[in-house]
């Protein structure tokens, strides 16, 4: 019976998510509305500082997150938001604003039942973002859009159990549940943040996030994704190690070295308390 339902579920998600206009969840509009200005060239500063200004939430958020750690270095502490904004750059804004949809969503009132889940999922979010960050600037690619795709890669999974939860007979049977999240996760993610507007090479990072597949180098943003996200796993996962095992995934040591692996797990776990104070 569970398979029937869970079925006709995603019949229907993939209905909506095939529609011109596709609905999200409420906390989704801050999120919506600054991708929507992010996508204007002639976006400015200033402008972008105006608006962010009226979402005080947001605006503390993004003043803490340019003070984090990873992000301060040796640098002054800032306190006014335009300085915030000029130090972490429009795709941390953008981050930033993703973080605070997601938070809302994992702590609506009938995603109560699935906390320790989706904030596990959360956790490996992080680690994940952290990793890709120190991986971006290692390969020298841009090390907030890493960051970024970190944080988002899993958003199929979160959209998934919220929908989910609205199911009293999905919602009971919690192994099947986990394992439905885990199969359909990457796609649903695809087609999420393809109707945020986000460009095709986030896209194709996602989509294809948990094949199985030998990282022999990191040349583009897919490559780069599937070794953060192994790596992060090894920090905090939430997919059994059954289900993670029918996609296996390796590490050539031409990329890293077991030594140079252990540097950069040890990097990202130390920011991860400033990370997270400033986002969650």
């Amino acid at each position: 019976m569970f398979n029937e339902v869970a079925t006709r579920l995603l019949e229907r998600i993939a209905h909506e998510l095939s529609a011109p206009e596709v609905v999200f969840p409420i906390s989704f509009e801050l999120t919506i509305r600054v991708q929507a200005l992010l996508k204007d060239p002639n976006v400015s500063i200033d402008k972008l500082t105006e608006y962010i200004r009226t979402e005080p939430l947001m605006s503390s958020r993004l003043i803490a997150y340019a003070n984090s750690a990873a992000l301060r270095g040796a640098g002054p502490e800032i306190m006014d938001l335009h300085s915030a904004i000029m130090r972490v750059g429009l795709d941390a804004v953008r981050t930033v604003s993703y973080s605070l949809a997601v938070e809302q969503i994992i702590r609506s009132k009938h995603m109560m039942p699935f906390q320790a889940l989706s904030s596990k999922i959360w956790e490996h979010s992080l680690a994940v973002a952290a990793v890709a960050r120190i991986l971006a600037k290692r390969a020298r690619m841009n090390p907030e859009k890493a960051f970024f795709l970190g944080m988002a890669h899993d958003l199929g999974a979160f959209y998934l159990i919220f929908r989910c939860s609205e199911d009293a007979e999905i919602a009971a049977n919690r192994d099947q549940l986990v394992e439905l999240v885990f199969q359909w996760h990457d796609g649903i993610g695809h087609a999420l943040l393809s109707a945020m507007g986000q460009p095709e090479d986030i896209l194709m990072a996602v989509q294809d996030h948990e094949a199985t597949t030998t990282v022999n180098s990191i040349s583009n943003w897919t490559s780069l994704l599937a070794c953060s996200d192994w790596m992060g796993q090894q920090i905090e996962d939430w997919a059994p190690e059954e289900l993670r095992a029918r996609n296996p995934r390796t590490l050539s040591e031409t990329v890293l070295n077991t030594e140079e692996q252990a540097e950069v797990l040890e990097q990202a776990r130390e920011s991860l308390d400033s990370l997270r104070a400033a986002l969650f």
